[in-house]
C-alpha cells in the first residue's frame, strides 16, 4: 500500500491501464465465446423456423387450393340448381349424375385429394373416391361426433383425421386429412348439405420431403396436441414423444443424449389447433465460431483502452464536467452549448457535435410527430375501408335475384336504398357526419336488410331532437346494427327487434347504444372481442373495428361496453366526446 502511494501518477496510470487490459481481455474472450454460442443457437433456430414455416406455407397453400376448387364448383349455377332439386326430393338419375360430375371435377383438380363425400339434407350421400379408399356410408352424418362443430362453424372448414372414422384405406395404415364444412345456398345462405374433402397422407409427406428431405430430418404435424402426421416409422415419434410434448412455441432445444445430436423446434400453424415440430440433425445446421472475429474484438478493445488512457492523461476534467452538468441535469432538451469561435480544440469540436445532435433530435421529434399523425390517419382509413365489402356483394346478389324473378318494386327499393347508403357512408371523404345523417345510413341499411329477410326485423329509435345535429365519427352505428342482425337475430327464430338509442351522458360525452333480441354473446367471448382476440371471418371484427376507430379518433380508452343475456338479448354501448362542429 505504501509502495502504491509512493508511485508517481504516471506509473499508477500505467499500472491501472495494464490491469484494465488484462481484466477486459479475459472478459472480452468470455463475452465473445458466449455471444458466438448464442448467435449459433439463434442461427440454428432461425434456419429451423424457416424450414417449419415453409412446410406450414405449403400446407396452407394446399388447403387454399382445395378451398378455391370447392368454391368454384359449389357456387356455380349448375350445382346450386342441382342441389335445389335434390333438397326438394327430386333425386333423379340426371341430378345424381350432375352432382357426381361436380364431385369428380373437384377431385380431378388435384391428385392430393383421395376422396370426396357430400351429404344432403335428406340423408342421401354422394361420393367420389380413388380405388384404395373405403367410405363407411352406413354411418349417418348426424351421428358423427364432429357434426355439431361443423354446423357451428357455419361454412368454415374444420379438420379431422380419417373423417372422424368415416373413411379409411383398404390395406395401408395411413392417415387421411379430412376437411369438412357446410355448403350453403347462394341466395339465402341456408344449408344445402355437408362436404367432406379427404387429402392423402402421402401429400403431407411429399411436403416434408420437398422442404426438409435433404436435411435427413423428421417432421410432426400435431392437432390439439395429438400427432396426426409424422414419419412413416412410428418408433421415431415414440423416441422423441417426451421432448415434443415439452416444447413451447418458438423454443429451440438441442438434444445431445442420442448418438446424433438433434435440434427440436415447434411453431403454431395459421390453421386453428395445428402445430408443426421439426427434428433436424445438429450437424446439418451447425455454424462455426469465427475466431478471427474474436481476435478483432480483442484488438479493438486494446486499442480503445489505449485511447482512453491518452484522454485520461490530459487535463480535461473541468470542461468535461461543465458539459456533463448541462447534459445530465436538464429536464428537457437542453439549449445549445456556447462555443468560442476561435477555439478549434477537441472540446470545442465535441460541443459542436453535441449542438448538431441536439438540432437533429429536435428535427427528429418534429418529423416523428408529423409521421405519427399520418400513421394515425392511415390506420383510420384502413379500418374504414375494411368495414363490410361483403355487404355490397350480398346486396347486389339479392338485387340480381329479385330482378330475375320479376319483383321490380323491391329491386327498385333496394337499389335506391343501396345508393343512398353508400352516398351517405362515403360523404365526399368526410370523417364526421351529423347524427341525423348517421341514422339515415341505418334506415337505408335496414331497408335493404328487411327486403332480404321479408320484413322480419322491427327497429325503434330513441333519440332526442336536440342531438340530431351533433357531429359523430361516421359509421359507428352501422357495424353495430350489422353485427346485431347477422350474429344476433339471424341466428334466432321469430321476429327480430332492434332499439337504437342516443343520449348525452353530460355536457362533454355522448353515448350511443344498439339493443337486439338475438341469441346473445357468451360471457367468455365478450372480453376476447373487446381485446381483438376473437376476430374470425364471421364474427368479432365489426365490434373490434368500432372500438379501434373510436379510441384512435377521439383519443380515449374503453369506449365500447357489451352486455348480454345469452339466448335473450345483447346491448352494445359506445361513448365518445361530443362535438358540435368539425
Amino acid at each position: 500500500m505504501k509502495a502504491l502511494k509512493k508511485m508517481k501518477i504516471k506509473t499508477k496510470i500505467w499500472g491501472l491501464f495494464v490491469a484494465c487490459i488484462l481484466v477486459t481481455s479475459f472478459v472480452s474472450i468470455a463475452v465473445v465465446v458466449y455471444s458466438n454460442k448464442k448467435a449459433t443457437l439463434n442461427h440454428i433456430g432461425e434456419m429451423t423456423t424457416q424450414t417449419l414455416h415453409a412446410i406450414d406455407n405449403n400446407m396452407e397453400l394446399m388447403i387454399d387450393h382445395v378451398n378455391q376448387d370447392t368454391y368454384a364448383v359449389f357456387w356455380s349455377k349448375m350445382f346450386q340448381d342441382t342441389l335445389e332439386e335434390v333438397s326438394k326430393g327430386n333425386l333423379t338419375v340426371e341430378t345424381r349424375t350432375d352432382l357426381q360430375d361436380c364431385l369428380i371435377n373437384i377431385m380431378l383438380a388435384g391428385d392430393y385429394i383421395s376422396s370426396i363425400l357430400f351429404y344432403d339434407n335428406l340423408g342421401n350421400s354422394f361420393s367420389c373416391n380413388r380405388e384404395e379408399v373405403v367410405l363407411k356410408k352406413e354411418i349417418p352424418v348426424e351421428e358423427a361426433y364432429w357434426y355439431n362443430e361443423v354446423m357451428e362453424m357455419d361454412g368454415d372448414w374444420i379438420f379431422e383425421t380419417d373423417g372422424g372414422g368415416m373413411v379409411s384405406y383398404k390395406s395401408q395404415n395411413r392417415n387421411i386429412l379430412s376437411m369438412i364444412k357446410v355448403i350453403k345456398k347462394k341466395t339465402d345462405y341456408s344449408k344445402l348439405g355437408i362436404l367432406m374433402v379427404n387429402i392423402d397422407e402421402k401429400t403431407i409427406r411429399n411436403i416434408f420431403s420437398s422442404v426438409g428431405g435433404n436435411l435427413n430430418s423428421n417432421f410432426y404435424v400435431m392437432l390439439n396436441g395429438e400427432l396426426i402426421f409424422g414419419p412413416e416409422d412410428e418408433k421415431k415419434y415414440q423416441a422423441s414423444k417426451e421432448i415434443i410434448g415439452e416444447l413451447t412455441e418458438n423454443e429451440t432445444r438441442i438434444d445431445r443424449n442420442s448418438q446424433t445430436p438433434m435440434v427440436y423446434k415447434k411453431i403454431f400453424s395459421a390453421l386453428p389447433g395445428w402445430s408443426i415440430v421439426g427434428e433436424i440433425p445438429l450437424d446439418s445446421l451447425s455454424v462455426s465460431i469465427s475466431y478471427f472475429q474474436t481476435v478483432g474484438v480483442l484488438g479493438f478493445n486494446i486499442l480503445l483502452l489505449v485511447l482512453c488512457w491518452l484522454y485520461i492523461s490530459r487535463a480535461l476534467s473541468r470542461p468535461i464536467q461543465k458539459m456533463e452538468e448541462q447534459m445530465l441535469y436538464s429536464d428537457s432538451i437542453p439549449e445549445n452549448m456556447v462555443i468560442e469561435e476561435e477555439c478549434e480544440d477537441e472540446i470545442s469540436n465535441l460541443k459542436r457535435a453535441y449542438n448538431a445532435l441536439l438540432n437533429s433530435i429536435r428535427e427528429l421529434l418534429e418529423r416523428t410527430r408529423k409521421e405519427e399523425e399520418i400513421i394515425r390517419k392511415n390506420e383510420l382509413d384502413l379500418i374504414l375501408e375494411q368495414i363490410s365489402p361483403h355487404f355490397l356483394y350480398n346486396t347486389l346478389d339479392t338485387i340480381s335475384a329479385l330482378t330475375l324473378i320479376g319483383d321490380q318494386d323491391k329491386s327498385f327499393q333496394m337499389t335506391q336504398a343501396l345508393g343512398r347508403f353508400y352516398r351517405n357512408s362515403l360523404n365526399s371523404g368526410r370523417q364526421m357526419l351529423s347524427l341525423r345523417e348517421e341514422l339515415d345510413i341505418i334506415k337505408n341499411y335496414m331497408t335493404i336488410i328487411n327486403i332480404r329477410y321479408d320484413d322480419k326485423i322491427s327497429i325503434t329509435y330513441e333519440v332526442a331532437e336536440d342531438l340530431l345535429d351533433v357531429l359523430i365519427l361516421k359509421l359507428i352505428l352501422q357495424p353495430l346494427v350489422e353485427n346485431a342482425v347477422h350474429h344476433g337475430m339471424r341466428q334466432k327464430d321469430g321476429p327480430g327487434e332492434l332499439r337504437i338509442g342516443v343520449q348525452a351522458l353530460d355536457k362533454e360525452m355522448l353515448e350511443v347504444s344498439v339493443w337486439d333480441n338475438g341469441v346473445g354473446i357468451p360471457e367468455e367471448r365478450i372480453g376476447k372481442i373487446l381485446n381483438g382476440e376473437y376476430r374470425t371471418k364471421k364474427s368479432g371484427f365489426g365490434l373490434y373495428s368500432v372500438k379501434q376507430r373510436v379510441e384512435l379518433f377521439y383519443g380515449i380508452t374503453d369506449a365500447v361496453c357489451i352486455r348480454s343475456d345469452l339466448g335473450n338479448w345483447t346491448e352494445i354501448k359506445v361513448r365518445f366526446p361530443r362535438r358540435d362542429e368539425e
